[in-house]
């Protein structure tokens, strides 16, 4: 491509925001806004690649201005690193979306790296790989990122990737995160007024050198040291009042995984094969299910026909009028699809132990008959589970007593989230899978809040605009190992906010089943069902509603 083809594409990319002044051969925005070009701005490159035009158009294709304006810090090296956050969610976003800009960047993304962080000294390059990677949900190296920048917690870079759709919130947490590095920069000036004093004193040999008490010096570093840990207290508090006081003590050892990942290939045939046993017993149940599936979907197709088109199937009834007059071309019919291309329904699983047995089984099968014949429909099924890898705090627990047990640490368990079927993949690729409900020790206890942001951040990543979340579950979330070292309600207040914020925000059509208990208190869009036996009933006449 020439560099003016480059230059329109990039305009287009970055939403015009951008453009290539090619005589000085540098990025500069298109409405000459002095925050953007501190964004784009490259100097020195002779020669730009398609990739480079893709790596700049990106970066802030996705960052809104007056955001940008209004939460920028003031000083120098926090709005650094505020701007490297608010660019890798900008870019993890467009890569997922512009795959060919992706493939374009990547090709010469060791260069614009080398490039952009040759003068770096804080660490910046790293830091801006790390984000990049996590917002991908690509494999990061934590261990020594939290060597890198300490003042950072594992529960600011969770909410960061929770919000990567809510850019308000998001800009928040970053200004946030990149104020923490102004305590660093407060040190360094510090430092170097030291080295001042320290050169002006050599100079002046008369003057004694003034020594500080070994105590006082340990005092200073105490001090030094409270004043970072009163620092980061106060950013986790701003963290809370953003989460409604939900904490997390670790996310070290939460675990999101493909079933065919939790067991081996020959478990998992084995599980499935006991699956279908157990659905022996429900072959009445299963027939019905299908019939009433089978007529809703006749229903759509009853009026899936658009008339009087030039073209598609000969319409018999159009046929006197073109014998009348053999200029009417409109005498063909098209079929249309009444439930749309652009629909895709998450089903999302409780898999605490409390639904073993007849709840669970029915629960994946019905999800089970609904992914196989929604799939007919155009509609794309995900089929998700939520438990913990353990009945009793597992790790996390483990690693709080290591830290001497402080209080109200917040959720103590390890979360196990389940994927049993990817919305992209094939129901014959993913059948199996369903079977591993029946692996003994696998259903512990729930937590309903997290699991919700996790279905729910992803569906708000696909592209289909018809966006549908159920929720099977018996009752409240429980967890004792939370439960016993925190406040009462701290796992039913987090499921209600994140509820409420999923209902509110209006982008998924979220509806919850509470199999023997009402959920009515958590859900605006409930039902209970008393019996399993009416979970496919339940589910089926609301897709009737939601689908059309």
């Amino acid at each position: 491509m020439t560099i003016y083809e480059n230059e329109n594409a990039a305009k287009i990319i970055s939403r015009n925001k951008i453009k290539l002044a090619v005589k000085e051969k540098e990025f500069i925005s298109n409405a000459r806004n002095k925050f953007l070009d501190e964004f784009i701005k490259f100097e020195n490159k002779t020669v730009f690649e398609k990739g480079w035009y893709d790596f700049f158009s990106l970066k802030i294709r996705y960052i809104d201005e007056k955001l940008l304006f209004q939460y920028m810090p003031d000083n120098t090296i926090s709005k650094t690193f505020y701007k490297i956050l608010l660019e890798t969610r900008s870019l993890s976003i467009g890569f997922s979306n512009f795959t060919g800009c992706k493939m374009n960047i990547e090709s010469v993304f060791n260069e614009i790296k080398k490039e952009v962080y040759k003068d770096s000294k804080n660490n910046e390059e790293f830091f801006f790989e790390f984000f990049l990677s996590k917002f991908q949900s690509k494999k990061t190296k934590n261990s020594k990122f939290f060597k890198n920048f300490p003042m950072i917690s594992d529960n600011q870079i969770e909410l960061l990737k929770n919000n990567l759709d809510n850019q308000q919130k998001f800009n928040e947490l970053a200004k946030r995160i990149a104020s923490l590095f102004k305590k660093e920069e407060i040190k360094e000036d510090n430092q170097n007024n030291i080295s001042k004093n320290t050169n002006q004193k050599s100079k002046s040999p008369n003057k004694e050198k003034k020594r500080i008490p070994l105590n006082k010096e340990r005092k200073k570093k105490k001090k030094d040291i409270q004043d970072l840990e009163n620092l980061n207290q106060s950013t986790e508090n701003n963290q809370i009042e953003v989460s409604n006081k939900y904490k997390i003590f670790t996310k070290e050892f939460d675990v999101a995984k493909n079933a065919q990942k939790l067991v081996n290939s020959d478990e998992l045939n084995d599980l499935r094969k006991k699956f279908d046993e157990e659905c022996k017993d429900y072959t009445k149940l299963i027939n019905e299910l299908a019939k009433k599936l089978k007529k809703l979907l006749l229903a759509f197709d009853s009026t899936a026909w658009e008339f009087s088109q030039d073209e598609g199937s000969f319409d018999g009834s159009r046929f006197a009028a073109f014998i009348a007059n053999n200029n009417n071309s409109s005498i063909y019919k098209l079929e249309k699809k009444n439930i749309e291309k652009n629909t895709i329904v998450s089903l999302l699983m409780d898999n605490s132990g409390s639904m073993r047995g007849k709840p669970i089984i029915t629960s994946a099968l019905t999800s089970e008959i609904l992914t196989h014949t929604l799939e007919k429909c155009n509609v794309n099924v995900e089929i998700l589970g939520f438990t913990t890898n353990e009945w009793k705090g597992g790790k996390s627990k483990k690693k709080w007593e290591g830290f001497e047990r402080p209080s109200k640490p917040g959720r103590l368990n390890d979360l196990l989230h389940i994927i049993y079927k990817d919305a992209d993949a094939a129901w014959s690729l993913s059948k199996k899978n369903l079977g591993l409900v029946l692996k003994d020790g696998l259903l512990k206890e729930n937590i309903d809040g997290e699991a919700l942001i996790w279905a729910s951040s992803r569906l708000k990543r696909r592209n289909e605009k018809k966006k549908i979340l159920i929720v099977i579950s018996d009752g409240a979330p429980v967890d004792d190992s939370t439960l016993s070292v925190n406040s009462p309600g701290i796992l039913e207040n987090h499921l209600r906010e994140v509820v409420s914020e999923i209902e509110q925000e209006g982008k998924i059509n979220l509806v919850a089943i509470g199999i023997g208990h009402d959920v009515s208190k958590y859900y605006k869009k409930a039902f209970t069902i008393d019996s399993p036996d009416k979970l496919g009933d339940i589910i089926i006449e609301n897709l009737a509603k939601n689908l059309r």
